[in-house]
């Protein structure tokens, strides 16, 4: 009788904390672990396209990280400036990159990107314009290094405060989840590529659409040809976006590309990069007046002896004019020396051997 009316076993209900870190261990172990600086990407004249996309992209994407510490720490601002260098260099990555993989995935990963670079550019603008104002301060005699204050210390509360907005975006659970996705699919092989079936066949392995790809962006960089006597400012600027495009697609290929494409890399760095000055000063001759003129107004409202004199920032501005016009007139002769038979001689050498 007692067996027959026995009560059934008691047993215990599962332990919730358990299950809970079951399930994280092991999401944990699913998770690809973050890549590593090296010293080159790895590509090879026979991966597909999106194979060496994804080689370069996941190289620029471990530097990125690499600065990131450097950035939220805010004691070097070379550590902010490289990591907005890798997030544009993902970005022109997918440029060249993103018609291989599926449209969807490209169009996530471009969106957080600007995202991140916004954060990131935002910042290090600043600290261009004010560290060229520092430059030009220190060719000043000692009595008047302290003639930018009212301008240096605006900039400076306008740096702090996007520098707060930057550090709260990169603790942010939003930009966690993109390095989290961004890593799976860099470290995914053929993870979102587009497949090329027999029957729709299109040049994919890097040896045949490299030539194509870097004549087509060289093309694009020489039809500014008839118009530099007498470029504008404008013009000039998206010509250094020309110029940019085609060094990224010789240096993201420089391990499979003969030797002359270091010179030709070298010269189209120095010309883009005087372009960049030139549109830095035009920027900051646009930021300077918009300065004063709102310095002016503020100053109606003061009492006349408390009100400020702007003569050393009209003469900054002076000098940022002086050098945006003496850039501008001397670009034409970097010209000439690039748009020449030894440069297009060096790109054929550098493609021959593919």
């Amino acid at each position: 009788m007692s067996e027959q009316f026995s009560q059934p076993e008691q047993t215990s209900p599962p332990d919730s904390k358990v299950e809970e870190r079951t399930t994280v261990r092991k999401t944990a172990a699913r998770r690809k672990a973050l890549p590593r600086v090296r010293k080159k990407p790895g590509v090879k004249a026979t991966d597909t396209m999106a194979g060496g996309g994804r080689k370069i992209l996941r190289f620029q994407f471990a530097h990125m990280l690499n600065h990131e510490k450097g950035t939220r720490l805010g004691e070097d601002n070379e550590e902010l400036h490289d990591m907005r260098v890798a997030t544009r260099r993902m970005r022109a990555a997918f440029d060249v990159f993103g018609q291989y993989f599926k449209p969807k995935v490209v169009k996530k990963h471009l969106k957080r990107l600007r995202t991140v670079g916004r954060a990131l550019g935002r910042m290090r603008d600043l600290d261009v314009f004010m560290e060229k104002a520092q430059r030009y301060l220190e060719t000043l005699p000692e009595s008047e290094r302290m003639g930018l204050a009212l301008l240096l210390d605006a900039w400076g509360q306008k740096r702090a405060r996007e520098r707060e907005k930057l550090v709260s975006y990169l603790e942010s659970e939003e930009y966690q989840q993109f390095k989290q996705d961004f890593n799976e699919f860099t470290s995914t092989a053929d993870a979102s590529a587009i497949h090329i079936s027999e029957t729709n066949l299109s040049p994919n392995p890097v040896r045949h659409v490299l030539p194509v790809l870097i004549y087509t962006r060289l093309t694009s960089v020489r039809a500014y040809e008839t118009f530099i006597v007498n470029a504008a400012a404008e013009q000039l600027h998206a010509l250094r976006s020309e110029f940019k495009k085609l060094r990224y697609a010789l240096e993201f290929f420089r391990e499979v590309l003969g030797k002359e494409a270091k010179d030709v890399i070298n010269e189209l760095k120095s010309l883009q990069d005087h372009l960049g000055d030139l549109n830095d000063a035009n920027v900051a001759c646009q930021i300077l007046n918009e300065f004063i003129q709102e310095a002016e107004a503020l100053q109606n409202d003061l009492p006349l002896h408390e009100r400020q004199s702007l003569e050393p920032v009209v003469a900054y501005l002076a000098a940022k004019h002086a050098e945006r016009h003496h850039l501008m007139v001397t670009f034409p002769k970097l010209w000439e020396h690039f748009n020449r038979r030894e440069t297009w001689k060096n790109i054929a050498l550098s493609v021959s051997g593919l």
